[in-house]
């Protein structure tokens, strides 16, 4: 059974989505996953994913007449426009507040009856999925649980929910509560995100990056009546962030207490008061989720989990056992959930068992052989040296103090770099945050994320077990201890905490062997780890993208497979 999940509106229209890609599921084992954006290059690229489809394809070796489904996330023009008038219902059952022009835009959506897929899939059986249903199903079938509470939060899905609980038991999934998307947390991260200066649905890992350097209680009081949780209801409430919704243009948006607070603090201080109200009445939340289904195991997804300081909040909880948080995390992840949801639908159709297992790898993309490297490099007019021992190389190259990128076998999939998309450096010099961040052309708040032996991670970093393999994917920080401190400067922030990737010989061996060479010759199991991309580029996926990367400055060394670029 082979099932190709995909996230992007429709093939004859761009639509209203961001993140958009492609993934295949054969036999409940997910084997390629690909975002639009590294093939066309375009930061979050939202366009129908004509590229990403025939990608998964060319890896999986597959023909459209071997797939079995096509299923897409996102619900279907009529249903979605139904969810839209349902969310505005509440919305003024709540607060009194009508928005024309949300109402107009969820009737123009019913008008548009049918969403289209390649003429080379047309004859395929197709299905479409909700948002959150999507998010949901991508973090529980990839989850090392048998049973699990599932929460989902983000900006808005469907254009009218923004989050669930639900429960998770073997091959099921039961919504429980769905958050009406006007009361949106992540827009109003999203928001004070736009405030700052910066790009929304981009750029509030710097407003997470920021708010360490504040003082949460400097303007909390105010920030306070912004969002609430109300346990009751089981669902967020704000009479502010609708507002938003009012001007029909992300240009104008406007939540006066914030205008209000931009004059008269500093953006580290709205920042931390942000960050904090994020995290209480998110775990007021997820309190109120733990309760209802009384599974201590919870299973994360959407944007909203991109942040790593709540996620780390999260798994702090004492109602908590553990946590897996989706790798991708955001709408990358919807085209997984799809896949998996139809999978699940096909299976029980052919009366065919679905056996759902952890995702233990992200090392979904595309890879490249050593003659394919060596013809980028041809036509860049580069010269490659190979190597017999490459991990030993790129090694020592570190040990003399170079900044190189490593670019082997498959790309990740997600917004992460783990290993084989990735600029490593010396962990020690805390000064690298600015020289570095300038070569990458980069505005960053946060320190560089460590990539860590797994056998070290205890000495490193508070309340760090094997059972968290959250950690495998750089999806959350842990309080680094302070003796370890001045040895990996440049990975932690000011508040003491880093967001590792924990690298096991099973997972990675080739990027396990560069840690553990760098190890022997400096005594330091640990790495800066940064996505291998220049500011407002997505991380690169083909030969021809690294070279072009390094020939901007960005790196010393580019180690491309068995090949070492540069001096």
């Amino acid at each position: 059974m082979n099932v190709l999940g995909i996230w992007g509106w429709s093939a004859d229209s761009s639509g209203p989505t961001h993140e958009s890609g492609a993934c295949l599921v054969s036999k409940n084992r997910l084997l390629a996953a690909v975002t639009e954006e590294r093939l066309s290059r375009k930061k979050n690229d939202g366009a129908f994913p004509f590229r990403a489809i025939d990608e998964v394809l060319r890896i999986t070796q597959l023909q459209s007449q071997d797939i079995d489904m096509v299923s897409m996330a996102g619900l279907p023009p009529v249903a979605r426009s139904k969810k839209m008038l349902q969310a505005q219902w509440r919305l003024y059952n709540d607060t009194g507040m009508v928005l024309p022009k949300r109402l107009r835009y969820a009737l123009l959506t019913a008008k548009q009856f049918h969403r289209t897929v390649p003429q080379s899939l047309a004859h395929i059986p197709r299905t479409e999925w909700a948002h959150h249903y999507c998010h949901a199903a991508a973090a529980f079938y990839t989850s090392p649980f048998d049973q699990a509470t599932i929460v989902t939060l983000d900006g808005i899905g469907d254009s009218s929910v923004c989050g669930s609980i639900n429960v998770g038991q073997g091959e099921s999934i039961r919504r429980l509560h769905e958050f009406n998307g006007y009361y949106s947390p992540g827009l109003l991260y999203s928001y004070v995100t736009k405030a700052f200066g910066f790009r929304p649905a981009r750029h509030e890992g710097k407003i997470t990056g920021l708010a360490a350097y504040g003082d949460p209680n400097a303007c909390y009081a105010e920030f306070k009546s912004l969002l609430r949780y109300d346990t009751a209801r089981h669902e967020f409430f704000s009479e502010d962030i609708p507002r938003l919704f009012g001007p029909g243009s992300e240009e104008l948006w406007s939540i006066p207490v914030i205008d209000g607070l931009l004059s008269r603090f500093e953006h580290k201080d709205i920042a931390a008061a942000l960050q904090h109200l994020i995290e209480e009445e998110v775990l007021k939340m997820v309190t109120d989720a733990l309760q209802i289904t009384g599974i201590p195991d919870i299973a994360l997804a959407g944007g909203v989990f991109s942040n790593v300081k709540l996620n780390q909040r999260i798994r702090e909880h004492p109602g908590v056992r553990s946590v897996y948080v989706h790798p991708g995390m955001g709408d990358d992840g919807l085209m997984v959930g799809a896949a998996y949801l139809g999978m699940r639908q096909l299976a029980e159709t052919r009366q065919q068992p679905f056996e759902r297992e952890f995702l233990k790898t992200v090392y979904l993309g595309p890879q490249f052989t050593n003659a394919e490297i060596q013809a980028a490099a041809d036509r860049q007019g580069i010269e490659i040296a190979f190597s017999d021992h490459i991990e030993e190389d790129i090694a020592e190259h570190l040990a003399a103090g170079k900044i190189v990128a490593r670019f082997a076998g498959r790309m990740e999939y997600g917004p992460r770099a783990l290993g084989n998309r990735t600029i490593l450096a010396d962990p020690r010099d805390r000064q690298i945050n600015d020289w570095l961040n300038q070569r990458l052309k980069r505005t960053e708040f946060m320190p560089f994320a460590p990539s860590i032996l797994e056998e070290d991670c205890s000495r490193y970093f508070k309340g760090w077990n094997k059972d968290h393999v959250a950690a495998r994917f750089m999806t959350m920080t842990y309080d680094v201890f302070p003796e370890v401190q001045e040895t990996c400067r440049a990975v932690v922030h000011v508040d003491g905490t880093a967001r590792p990737q924990v690298v096991r010989a099973e997972d990675n061996p080739g990027y396990h062997k560069v840690l553990s060479a760098y190890k022997r010759r400096t005594g330091l199991p640990i790495l800066v780890n940064t996505s291998f991309n220049i500011h407002e580029e997505p991380i690169v996926c083909t030969p021809d993208d690294a070279i072009r990367s390094y020939l901007s400055g960005c790196v010393d060394i580019l180690a491309l497979e068995n090949g070492i670029i540069g001096k």
